[in-house]
């Protein structure tokens, strides 16, 4: 009956040590894919921010052109005084635009490489707490079977007491 304990102790020992194992391989894996998700989001954050920054400078283009269309048709000239100064201005709020929509962009992938980084630390994490609990399961079964083991070979070994000697008696 003890030898029964002890495989079982053992074999409880070994099954929490590949389970927990096998929970650390998991969560490493599950991290390391959200951290490639999160590095093509990254990708298309950038890619984005460079088709909307395109866009807007065509729109700011059109606009601009327009502006010295309508200056040429009224007979201002465009390059001196206000008008010039109108068109300066315009100009800059343009680039100041493109370049808030460019800067939106790489600072959306600056977080999500930020959060790539920090998912494949917490992957290693998981991978080596995985290690850590299934050895610490090992340990603690062995050690479990060992004081099963020991308990029952102590038993054992004792010797019944002494039975007194018959001394006759009394019929």
């Amino acid at each position: 009956m003890v030898i029964a304990g002890v495989v079982a102790a053992v074999l409880s020992a070994a099954v929490t040590a590949y389970s927990s194992y096998a929970q650390g391989q998991a969560a490493s894996q599950a991290a390391r894919y959200n951290a490639r998700v999160a590095e093509q989001q990254a990708s298309a954050a950038r890619q984005a921010a460079a088709a909307d920054a395109e866009t807007r400078r065509r729109q700011l283009d059109r606009v601009l052109g327009a502006q010295r269309a309508r200056y040429g048709a009224s007979g201002v000239i465009p390059s001196e005084g206000s008008p010039l100064l109108v068109m300066m201005e315009s100009e800059e709020e343009a680039a100041l635009d493109v370049a808030r929509v460019r800067h939106g962009g790489a600072a959306a992938a600056y977080g999500l490489g930020l959060e790539s980084s920090i998912l494949r630390r917490q992957g290693a994490q998981a991978r080596r707490q995985g290690y850590l609990s299934g050895t610490a399961a090992l340990l603690t079964g062995v050690s479990s079977a060992a004081e099963a083991g020991a308990g029952y070979s102590s038993r054992a070994r004792r010797t019944p007491p002494p039975v007194p000697p018959y001394r006759g008696g009394g019929d």
